[in-house]
């Protein structure tokens, strides 16, 4: 009484195969990854760019106005009027008189 029930295995290699591939989703994946990456990396570049230009246009302006302030002081600096105070009082100068001047022709 024993019956043996058959199995029939089929085997299908000739049809392809319905399940879809993951390597092109991989692929996809990490290429939008590294597009991502490559945005961030360049915008932060372009932030730190702004920063060095602040700052550089900050010492530019502070170096122009110790030029404005060193050009007054060297023009206070090379006045006659100083000039002549300063040899009088501190180096004792005085105008010469007119018998020490000499005309050379």
């Amino acid at each position: 009484m024993s019956q043996v029930l058959a199995r029939t295995t089929f085997r299908i290699n000739r049809l392809p195969s319905l399940r879809p591939s993951l390597a092109p989703l991989l692929v996809a994946i990490v290429l939008m990854a590294l597009l991502s990456l490559v945005f961030v990396w360049s915008r932060l570049q372009a932030i730190n760019l702004e920063y060095d230009i602040a700052r550089l246009e900050t010492q530019i302006r502070a170096e122009t106005e110790e030029i404005k302030r060193l050009k007054v002081e060297a023009v206070h600096l090379a006045s006659h009027e100083r000039i002549d105070l300063l040899a009088r009082k501190q180096l004792g100068l005085r105008m010469p008189d007119a018998s020490q001047i000499v005309r050379i022709e």
